[in-house]
């Protein structure tokens, strides 16, 4: 009751004073009016920001996901070079790139700075060529990303082949050096259109496109519209890819007009409440239309970020941070899992991630959490509702501010599994061509020419010299240090040549396996162009070691069968002379005893008969043994301890060398071995020994000297006596003939010397004599294939 009854008290108050009462109205509803200005103002300026915060990020995002996009180009294009700097499949590939990436109008190969390769090259055809090193407009661009090891994205700037364009370029560095580049070039009115920005309040605000002129160092823009704008409202964000500053500039300027109308109607409904009580009950209603009003505005503003978030070219997770769970996600997710909403927001991330990807998935997300990084990418395989996988390339950044608690991120997907499908492909195809290169009976090589170096080698190498294909690629002279001592030096000079000229070759050379054996190999080498200064060798190295043993095999018969022939035709010419000899005494003889009719006469001329018979029995005694060396093609070779030989020739020769006094001096070491026949050893030594003791001289005690060395390929077996000596000059042509003597010693027959020479020819050896009459004569005999191990047991 009292309530009610002060409520009555000051409404007839009130209304008992009605000037008071409209002043108290009036100025009550104008401070109020006032107050809700200011504030109307605040919300328009804080709304105005929040939408061109949330515009400028979607269009940078875009340019983001635009420039990502892009990356995946230039990789793909960079990743089709070979390890030897060579473009594979560069027109299949780039026309998959340019297919897939839309927003793409041309991709080019830049090695050594120089365009070389463009996809489509119809009209980009005066782009070919150019030095972008040595062309000031890019320049700049070019080495800040050779500097940085990352994409970099020069322009907007005029294209050598017409028109304004964004070129994005990706330094290339093989084996630690710098390559080249791969390109991606985007028309300006292309670039931009993809961003968004023309559908984006065209009535409200606009947008600009700066950058610092690499040449004038001057701030330029690029979109239309460049008169100043820094009075105005604007807000502006980095992209570093480019060094670009983008704008969002106002079209409104200050609020101020746009409220006026307000302030005036407001003053006035003032007025007018002092004066109509009435109209205070209908303001309430007022300003529930203004709130309406506004609130219709937020929701323009909302449905705007809605409608990017859905209609976006690529798939949007909206993602609780802290338990992986699905917010939100665009159709392109829904399409792409095959899930529908309802059922992508009952999973989360985990579940839907391969098994194999979880683990760098989550590691990525602590990092994101933990605030150690800002964003991240990566590529993954998802797990669509069918059960098939899909792989992705995935951006995520966080939506909360720095040092706050993480909460929500956003992550932007990407269907790349054409791509990875691609690449899987190329890997196969690698893999095929390495099968088959290592199937090959043979070892398949690339190396360089100038610089020494092999870079690369089949498995087979293995096989035929047992050295890895890495210990071939570790050295660069490598190649050089198992060519054969006796061979290296030429087939170096041989294929230096051939390198200066640009000739392909064929040679045959051996090497030295890894376990110390010999193999002979062909190697068949092709040179191929890489630029104007360099080329590079690719061959296959042939293991013939067989038919080159044949080979010689052969050559040593054919040589060991012309000897023979030739010494064959020489001791028929021998026995032809000889024979017809005796038999020519014998027929004369014959003759004379038919003719002679004295039989005393008869018996001596048939004692003269028995005689020359005798002396043919012992000539073709003499025959047979030359024939029996001769014919024997490969006698049998030992290792036989000298000492013990010249100890048994003493044995034989025992009588002569007591009876005549001689005096043997022997130098050889007991563990001296000589690799020969046992019989002509024997015989040698039997000859030559007994040769010093016949032609001993008369007026001195006799003395031989036996002695061994080694020189070169042969052990020297050399026989020192101080003997009559020889006459050289007389006799030297003769002294190793058959039945050639030079001395009247009645025990001279002049088959000794020559039986021995065949013996030691016959196994490769030869002898020399120095001799003076009356000093002594030296016989040296060189036994082959001498060793140290022949020396030493």
């Amino acid at each position: 009751m009292n309530s009610e009854k002060k409520a009555t008290q000051f409404t007839a108050w009130f209304l008992s004073r009605p000037k008071t009462s409209g002043c108290i109205v009036f100025f009550s509803l104008l401070a109020l009016i006032i107050l809700l200005v200011i504030f109307r103002y605040q919300a328009i300026k804080e709304a105005e920001r929040y939408e061109m915060n949330n515009v400028l990020g979607v269009v940078k995002k875009n340019i983001e996901q635009n420039l990502k996009n892009n990356y995946a180009v230039l990789i793909t294009l960079a990743l089709s070079i070979d390890d030897s700097g060579e473009p594979k499949n560069f027109e299949k590939i780039s026309e998959s790139l340019i297919n897939t990436y839309k927003n793409i109008d041309a991709v080019q190969l830049v090695p050594g700075g120089v365009i070389k390769m463009t996809y489509p090259l119809k009209g980009n055809e005066a782009a070919t060529g150019l030095d972008i090193l040595n062309n000031p407009l890019h320049r700049q661009a070019a080495l800040k990303a050779i500097k940085t090891k990352s994409i970099y994205f020069s322009g907007p700037v005029e294209l050598k082949q017409g028109g304004s364009g964004v070129v994005g370029r990706l330094p290339i560095f093989k084996k630690g050096k710098f390559w080249g580049f791969s390109a991606v070039v985007i028309r300006f009115n292309t670039f931009i259109k993809s961003t968004g920005i023309d559908s984006f309040g065209e009535n409200n605000y606009y947008f600009q496109l700066s950058k610092i002129n690499p040449l004038s160092h001057e701030k330029e823009f690029f979109l239309p519209n460049k008169s100043d704008f820094s009075k105005k409202y604007y807000k502006t964000v980095d992209i570093p890819e480019g060094d670009w500053k983008l704008y969002i500039i106002s079209k409104k300027g200050d609020h101020f007009f746009e409220l006026l109308p307000t302030s005036i109607i407001g003053t006035l409904l003032s007025l007018l409440c002092g004066l109509f009580i009435y109209i205070l009950l209908k303001r309430p209603s007022e300003l529930q239309h203004l709130v309406e009003i506004q609130t219709k505005k937020l929701i323009k503003n909302e449905f705007l970020f809605k409608s990017i978030f859905e209609n976006a070219g690529l798939g949007i997770f909206h993602t609780n941070t802290i338990t992986g769970q699905f917010i939100d996600a665009n159709d392109v997710v829904c399409q792409l899992l095959g899930y529908t909403l309802e059922e992508i927001k009952e999973k989360d991330f985990m579940s839907i991630t391969h098994p194999e990807d979880l683990k760098e998935d989550l590691e990525y997300m602590e990092k994101l959490k933990n605030g150690e990084i800002k964003h991240f990418s990566m590529e993954k395989r998802y797990i669509k509702k069918n059960g098939e996988f899909i792989w992705v390339s995935i951006t995520v950044s966080p939506l909360w501010e720095k040092n706050e608690t993480p909460n929500h991120h956003i992550a932007i997907v990407e269907n790349i599994s054409t791509r990875k499908a691609n690449e899987l492909e190329l890997l196969e195809s690698k893999q095929k061509t390495r099968d088959l290169i290592d199937s090959i009976d043979g070892i398949v090589w690339e190396g360089n020419s100038e610089d020494p170096g092999i870079t690369y080698v089949s498995k087979k190498s293995e096989a035929i010299l047992g050295y890895s294909p890495d210990e071939w690629t570790s050295d660069d002279m490598f190649w050089r240090k198992i060519i054969h001592p006796d061979d290296r030096d030429w087939v170096i000079e041989y294929s230096t040549n051939a390198a200066k000229y640009r000739k392909p070759f064929d040679q045959e050379y051996r090497m030295i396996a890894k376990n110390g054996s010999v193999v002979w190999v062909r190697d068949l080498v092709s040179i191929y162009t890489v630029d104007e200064n360099r080329i590079r060798y690719r061959g296959i190295l042939i293991d013939i070691t067989k038919s080159k043993e044949i080979e010689i095999d052969l050559n040593n018969s054919l040589k060991l069968v012309t000897e023979q022939n030739k010494r064959l035709l020489n001791f028929s010419h021998i026995v032809s002379h000889n024979l017809r000899s005796h038999t020519s005494n014998i027929h004369s003889l014959i003759n004379l005893i038919e003719m002679s009719e004295d039989e005393t006469e008869q018996n001596e001329l048939l004692n003269l008969l028995k005689s020359v018979s005798e002396t043919l029995n012992k000539t073709m005694d003499n025959l047979n043994e030359v024939v029996s060396i001769q014919t024997d093609i490969n006698p049998i070779i030992e290792k036989l301890n000298l000492n013990k030989y010249i100890t048994k020739t003493q044995e034989i020769l025992h009588s002569q060398i007591t009876k005549n006094g001689v005096v043997i001096i022997n130098t050889i070491p007991d563990d001296a071995y000589l690799q020969f026949n046992p019989a002509y050893l024997e015989s040698v030594l039997l000859n030559f020994i007994s040769n010093s003791i016949r032609y001993r001289h008369p007026k001195r005690a006799p003395e031989i000297k036996l002695s061994l060395y080694t020189e070169g390929e042969y052990q020297i077996l050399e026989i020192q006596d101080n003997g009559i000596g020889i006459d050289l000059k007389k006799n030297g042509e003769k002294i190793f003939g058959l039945y050639k003597t030079f001395t009247r010693n009645p025990e001279s027959r002049g088959i000794g010397l020559f039986i021995t020479k065949n013996q030691i020819d016959a196994l490769n050896g030869k002898i020399e004599v120095e001799s003076h009459l009356n000093e002594g004569t030296t016989f040296k005999i060189y036994f082959s294939h001498a060793t140290k191990e022949n020396l030493h047991h």
